[in-house]
């Protein structure tokens, strides 16, 4: 350790005494570093990270590919009487959620906006395992009845946006989409509901649907497709068994629905009843934007990545470039007895430091990149679900690259800075250092000869003694010095 904080030492003061290399080099890595740490953030939030709900790998959503009839209102939708049959008959679930986003209208003394809203189903928050930071959430007594229970729900970021973080709000009323509310809970931050890309304000219950969609009720309609389920599995059971067991119970109910179908013949039929019902993984939620940005987003990553190698063969054939200035240093400290692989630690912590800090500085260039990528999501409630405040996963990213960085274009310079021909080197130095003293040697006998002419004059005008020495003093002070 105290070798390690004595090599930071000599690094720094090294560093310290070429700044503009230092600068240059700092920049270059802070580039290169910055614009990957910005396309992880947000590939991190859009495809890496998971709910930030209890044990989110136990969730699954529901899917289903195939004939249907009826409406479909929704991605992944089933009916509402279909979901009551997973929840009450599943044998894998220890519960079934469901949603539905739309838009709101919401009213607050006079001044009314557009808010992003989702009808959840009663249980919503206990399957997730969500708890309210103020209030409390919605519990299934909120999902017997239609119409019996106008309560609302804020998530943190709305209620810090439109209300600035009062807590008065709470048990006061909100006009929704025309009708009265009661907001009962206010949200944990970060949880901006299940769909990735779209930050929810607002949420009802999912009785409430009447009401908020006055001109299509379908509670009712097994032949309207319009809801979202979610579900967590039993501990110990897996997604394999889930989909063997929920298969045979969703083709029970399709031999059930199939009945009231008209006008089919028994292939159609057939292929409605043997549908398959696909147990998708749901710990990190669902998303459309998901699927068009993801392959964007990747190639994003694989040409800042480009752009990092090509700062690092930049900062490599800087190093390089100095270090030829460098090869009398090296070369004496290993005629001194140093070890190459003392001297190549030593220019390795030179690296690693320079890779840290460009890494520190690409964190503000992580920061402008971000706010400009995010800024051009054409959806405003999509922009709002995401952040470019770094939390610990870009950080340790972001040292991780600046880490590789540096390894990667200190290697080289480091292992080829350490053999030096010393002899050579060494005697190139010893005649430099004889040239210096010919030339020193030379320069004091000229100033000699002058001032002999000098003397040989003062004397032949008469000069005075003093005047004489004073004179010579000052011309034998100002005659170069021999080494």
């Amino acid at each position: 350790m105290g070798t390690l904080i004595q090599d930071i030492r000599l690094a720094l003061r090294t560093l310290r005494k070429s700044p503009v290399f230092a600068c240059v080099a700092i920049l270059s890595l802070a580039l290169g570093i910055g614009a990957n740490t910005a396309i992880f953030t947000l590939m991190d939030q859009v495809l890496l990270r998971m709910l930030p709900v209890q044990h989110p790998e136990q969730l699954v959503m529901l899917d289903q590919q195939g004939p249907t009839q009826g409406s479909v209102n929704n991605d992944n939708a089933f009916s509402y009487p279909m979901y009551k049959d997973f929840r009450d008959h599943s044998p894998v679930f220890s519960g079934v959620l469901a949603r539905f986003p739309l838009g709101m209208s919401v009213s607050y003394r006079g001044q009314t906006e557009r808010a992003a809203g989702d009808l959840v189903s009663g249980n919503y928050f206990e399957v997730l395992g969500v708890r309210a930071l103020i209030g409390r959430t919605f519990t299934q007594d909120d999902d017997r009845m239609p119409g019996a229970h106008p309560v609302a729900f804020l998530t943190y970021g709305y209620w810090q946006r439109r209300f600035g973080g009062d807590r008065s709000i709470l048990n006061q009323t909100l006009i929704i989409n025309g009708h009265p509310m009661t907001v009962v809970g206010i949200g944990p931050p970060g949880f901006h509901g299940t769909e990735v890309g779209r930050s929810v304000d607002v949420m009802a219950p999912v009785m409430m649907k009447a009401q908020m969609t006055p001109t299509w009720n379908d509670l009712d309609n097994r032949r309207s497709w319009w809801l979202n389920i979610f579900a967590r599995l039993k501990p110990g059971v897996t997604a394999q068994q889930a989909d063997a067991a929920m298969n045979v119970l969703y083709r029970q109910i399709q031999a059930e629905e199939v009945k009231g179908i008209q006008g089919w013949d028994q292939k159609a039929r057939d292929r409605f009843v043997n549908k398959h019902l696909d147990i998708l993984a749901g710990d990190k939620g669902q998303s459309s934007l998901r699927r068009d940005v993801s392959a964007p987003l990747k190639v994003l990553m694989w040409m800042v990545g480009l752009v990092l190698l090509i700062a690092c063969a930049n900062v490599a054939n800087l190093l390089i470039a100095r270090a030829a200035g460098r090869q009398k240093e090296i070369a004496l400290r290993l005629a001194l007895g140093a070890g190459r692989m003392q001297i190549a630690r030593q220019l390795m912590v030179e690296s690693l430091l320079l890779a840290i800090m460009g890494g520190a500085a690409g964190l503000i260039v992580a920061s402008w990149a971000g706010d400009a990528l995010i800024g051009s999501v054409p959806a405003e409630a999509a922009a709002r679900s995401f952040t470019t405040a770094p939390d610990l996963r870009v950080l340790s990213f972001n040292f991780v690259v600046a880490i590789a960085a540096g390894l990667l274009f200190g290697m080289a310079p480091a292992l080829r800075t350490t053999r030096p021909n010393i002899a050579t080197t060494l005697k190139d130095q010893v005649g430099n250092i004889a040239a210096a003293r010919h030339r020193c040697g030379s320069a004091r006998r000229w100033s000699l000869r002058k001032w002999r002419s000098r003397c040989c004059y003062w004397w032949e005008q008469g000069y005075s003694r003093t005047a004489f020495t004073t004179s010579r003093a000052s011309t034998l002070d100002s005659a170069p010095k021999t080494l």
